[in-house]
C-alpha cells in the first residue's frame, strides 16, 4: 500500500471519530433539554427503595450468677397515620372517638386539637402523619386498640416503625466502664466500644414505599430482611459490691471536696474486676460524674504506695534485709534537695520504716543503686511495672519508668522514683501489682468479662490469663506481705483495723503535678490506698485513689477509709467465703485457738456444740459457726517453730518457752504476729517476739 493511500486512510477513520463525537454530544443535549423534565419525573416515580433496620445490640450483664443486666437495648416506636386508606365511612363515624384516645396518652394536645389535625391532615391527604416518636410496648399496645387503628395496617392505617434505645438501668454505676458508641464519630467507650463488634449483631433490610413527596412508609415484602441481635456480654460486675464501692467513694469525695477520685475491687487468683467507681466533679463543682474512666486511664506518680516495689527489688537483689537497721532522723538530703518525714522515729527496722512510710526508703534505695542506677530500674521492670495490662478497653494510660541514659535523668531521679515520683503509673496498674503480692506472686491480667453469649450459646469465655507467673522469691514475697500487714497492723493504716478480718496494704500521699504550672507540683494532693483482704488467705485486692482532697491529705484518712467501708461490707454481704472470725451477728462466740482440753472444758460449761471428731494431738484451731465450733488439730511437731497465730498468750508462751525461746510480747489479746515465721528450727535462748491484738 502506497504512503498516499495510508494517509486517506487515517484521514477516513478521523473524520468517523469526529462525526460520533459530534452524535454524542447531540444526544446529550437533546437528553439534558428537552427529556431532562420527563426523565425526573419518572425518577420521581420510582416508588420503592430498602431503608437499613438497625440490629438489637446485645445486653451488658452484672455477674452471670445475678442475670442482672448493667445495659441493654429496649423497643421503641415511631407511629404514623395513613389517613387516605381509612374508609370515609368509617373515618367520618369514628375521628372524634380517636382524637379523644389520643388525648388521653398524649396529653399535649387537647381532644379538640387532636381532631382539628386528623381533619386537616386528610384534607391535606397525609398518608404519613406524625403522631410521636418514641413510645414504649405497652403504649403501642394500648394505642392499637384504639378507634379506627384497631381495624388493623391496612384499614386502620397505623404504621409502626421499631428502633431500639439503648438504656443503662442503674444510671451512673460503672457507668463509664459500661461506657458507649458513638459510631459516626468513631467514639468507642468502656465495654460497649470493646466489643461492640460482638455486641452490635446484623442489621437488616425493610422495603420503603414512597407514598407523598420525599415521604415513605415501610410494606411487607420478601426483600425485607430481619435483623439480627447481637451477643450478650456478661461482665465480672457484681452488683451488690459495685453498689458499695461507689457509694463509700462518693460519700468521701463529698466529705474531701475533691475534684476525681476512682475505685477498683478485684478477686485476687482470677483478676475479674468486681466493682470499679470513677468519679468526677462537674464544672460548677456541685456534683460529680462518671465522665472519666481514670481507674485504666490516669497515669501519675503513684507516691508511697510504689515504696512496695522499690523494697521488692533491694530484697530480691540481696541488697537489704528487712531486719535490718536504718536511722530515721527525718531529714534526707540528695544534691542540696531534701525529703522529709512528718517526725524522727530514731533507729529502727526498715519493716518499721515501710510501716510508717519513711522517706528514708529514698536514702536507703539510692545508697545501694546510685552507682548502678539501671540494675534497680531494671528489678522494676522485670516485675513488669513498665507494660500496659493490654485491656479491651479503650484508654489505658502508658507507664513511665526511665532508663538511666534518659535525658531527665538525674542523681535526684533514684531516690525521687524509690517513694513513688518521676514515675508515672495507673490506678489499675498498682493494683494488678499488690494482687500479684496477694497472689503469692502470680500476677494475672484484671478482666472485666466472663463470657460472651447468644442466647444460650456459649460464644467465647475469659479465663484468667497471667501476665508475670513469678515477681519475685519466695523469701522476698513473704517479708512484703508481712510489712503490708504491719502498715495496718501498727503503721500507717492502724485507723483501718477491720474486726473479724485482717487487712494488709499500703498508703500513698503525693503531690500532684501540674506541667502547666511554673511551681511544677501544686498544693493538692492525691491520696491512695491499696492492698488486699483477708490478710492470711487474700480473696479480694482493692486501690483508692482521692485526687485533690482540701480537707485531710493523707491515704490512710481519705482513700483508706473507703478501702475499710468497703472491706466492712463485702464480708457483711457474705461474699468471703474464708472468714477468719465471725462477729457479733453469729449465735455462737469466737474461740481461741489453743490447747485442746481447754477447749473442751470451756464448751462443755457453756454448752457450746462442737465437732465429735477431734483426732489426736492436744491443739487445735477453732472457727465460729453458725451450728456451733468447728475445730481441726493444729500440728505441733519437737524443735520446730510452731504457727501460734490466733492463739491466746497463754498458750503461746506454753508453747513457745517449752522450746527454750525467750519471748517478747507486745499488745493484749491474741496473737496477731510473730517475728519468726513457723517451721524453723527453734534454737535455744532464741528471741521471738509476738503481737497481740
Amino acid at each position: 500500500m502506497s504512503s498516499k493511500q495510508t494517509i486517506v486512510r487515517v484521514y477516513m477513520i478521523y473524520v468517523l471519530i469526529l462525526v460520533f463525537a459530534f452524535a454524542v454530544l447531540v444526544k446529550i443535549s437533546f437528553i439534558q433539554f428537552l427529556d431532562g423534565g420527563e426523565l425526573v419525573e419518572q425518577a420521581d416515580k420510582q416508588i420503592y427503595k430498602t431503608r437499613i433496620v438497625k440490629a438489637p445490640r446485645g445486653n451488658v450483664f452484672a455477674d452471670n450468677d445475678q442475670k442482672t443486666s448493667l445495659a441493654l437495648s429496649v423497643p421503641r416506636y415511631e407511629i404514623r397515620v395513613d389517613l387516605m386508606t381509612i374508609k370515609e365511612s368509617v373515618f367520618d363515624s369514628q375521628v372524634s372517638l380517636l382524637a379523644d384516645s389520643l388525648s388521653l396518652v398524649f396529653t399535649e394536645k387537647s381532644k379538640d386539637q387532636w381532631l382539628e389535625d386528623l381533619l386537616r391532615q386528610r384534607t391535606k391527604g397525609n398518608r404519613y402523619f406524625l403522631l410521636n416518636k418514641s413510645i414504649r410496648n405497652d403504649e403501642l399496645n394500648r394505642i392499637k386498640k384504639f378507634p379506627i387503628f384497631s381495624l388493623g395496617q391496612f384499614s386502620g392505617g397505623l404504621i409502626v416503625l421499631k428502633e431500639n434505645k439503648r438504656i443503662k438501668p442503674y444510671d451512673l454505676l460503672a457507668a463509664r466502664t459500661i461506657g458507649y458508641v458513638k459510631e459516626n464519630d468513631s467514639i468507642y467507650v468502656g465495654l460497649e466500644g470493646a466489643f461492640n463488634d460482638q455486641l452490635k449483631g446484623q442489621d437488616g433490610e425493610m422495603l420503603m414505599q414512597r407514598i407523598n413527596g420525599n415521604q415513605w412508609k415501610p410494606v411487607e415484602s420478601e426483600f425485607s430482611r430481619e435483623p439480627i441481635p447481637g451477643c450478650d456480654i456478661y461482665s465480672s460486675i457484681d452488683i451488690n459490691i459495685q453498689d458499695v464501692a461507689e457509694a463509700a467513694l462518693l460519700k468521701q469525695m463529698k466529705n474531701q471536696k475533691a475534684r476525681k477520685g476512682c475505685v477498683v475491687l478485684m478477686e485476687v487468683k482470677t483478676g475479674y474486676v468486681k466493682a470499679i467507681a470513677n468519679l468526677t466533679i462537674n464544672k460548677d463543682e456541685t456534683a460529680y460524674n462518671e465522665s472519666l474512666n481514670h481507674a485504666v486511664g490516669l497515669a501519675s506518680e503513684p507516691g508511697s504506695t510504689f515504696k512496695l516495689a522499690s523494697l521488692m527489688v533491694a530484697l530480691d537483689d540481696g541488697k537489704i534485709e528487712i531486719s535490718d537497721s536504718v536511722n530515721m532522723n527525718g531529714v534526707y538530703t540528695f544534691y542540696n534537695n531534701s525529703l522529709t518525714d512528718p517526725k524522727k522515729y530514731g533507729k529502727n527496722t526498715i519493716q518499721f520504716a515501710f510501716e510508717k512510710s519513711s522517706n528514708v526508703i529514698s536514702k536507703l534505695i539510692d545508697d545501694n543503686y546510685k552507682d548502678n542506677p539501671q540494675a534497680f530500674i531494671d528489678g522494676l521492670k522485670s516485675i513488669g511495672l513498665h507494660n500496659k495490662l493490654g485491656l479491651p478497653i479503650v484508654g489505658e494510660g502508658e507507664p513511665f519508668i526511665k532508663n538511666a541514659d534518659h535525658p531527665k535523668f538525674s542523681g535526684l531521679s533514684i531516690p525521687w522514683m524509690s517513694i513513688g515520683y518521676e514515675v508515672e503509673i495507673t490506678p489499675l496498674q498498682t493494683l494488678t501489682f499488690y494482687n500479684a503480692v496477694a497472689n503469692d506472686g502470680v500476677m494475672v491480667k484484671p478482666q472485666f468479662v466472663k463470657q460472651i453469649r447468644y442466647g444460650n450459646e456459649l460464644r467465647q469465655s475469659f479465663d484468667c490469663e497471667v501476665i508475670n507467673p513469678k515477681i519475685c522469691s519466695e523469701s522476698t514475697l513473704s517479708d512484703v506481705k508481712k510489712m503490708l500487714k504491719g502498715v495496718v497492723e501498727r503503721g500507717t493504716a492502724k485507723n483501718i483495723k477491720a474486726r473479724g478480718f485482717e487487712i494488709a496494704g499500703k498508703t500513698g500521699t503525693s503531690k500532684i503535678y501540674n506541667n502547666k504550672s511554673k511551681k511544677g507540683y501544686e498544693s493538692k494532693y492525691q491520696a491512695s490506698f491499696c492492698g488486699y483482704f483477708p490478710a492470711d488467705n487474700p480473696m479480694y485486692s482493692c486501690i483508692v485513689v482521692v485526687q485533690g482532697p482540701t480537707r485531710n491529705i493523707y491515704g490512710s484518712i481519705v482513700s483508706g477509709t473507703v478501702f475499710k467501708e468497703i472491706a466492712d461490707k463485702v464480708y457483711a454481704l457474705g461474699n468471703m467465703d474464708n472468714k477468719e472470725v465471725e462477729v457479733e451477728d453469729l449465735y455462737y462466740p469466737f474461740s481461741k485457738h489453743g490447747n485442746k482440753q481447754d477447749m473442751l472444758i470451756a464448751c462443755s460449761k457453756m454448752q457450746i456444740p462442737i465437732q465429735k471428731d477431734l483426732g489426736v494431738g492436744n491443739w487445735v484451731v477453732t472457727k465460729a459457726a453458725e451450728d456451733g465450733i468447728q475445730v481441726k488439730n493444729r500440728r505441733i511437731v519437737n524443735e520446730i517453730i510452731p504457727n501460734v497465730i490466733g492463739m491466746g498468750l497463754k498458750d503461746a508462751l506454753f508453747l513457745l518457752e517449752d522450746l527454750g525461746l525467750q519471748v517478747k510480747v507486745k499488745g493484749s489479746g491474741f496473737v496477731r504476729n510473730q517475728s519468726i515465721n513457723p517451721g524453723q528450727k527453734a534454737i535455744k535462748g532464741q528471741l521471738i517476739k509476738i503481737d497481740l491484738g
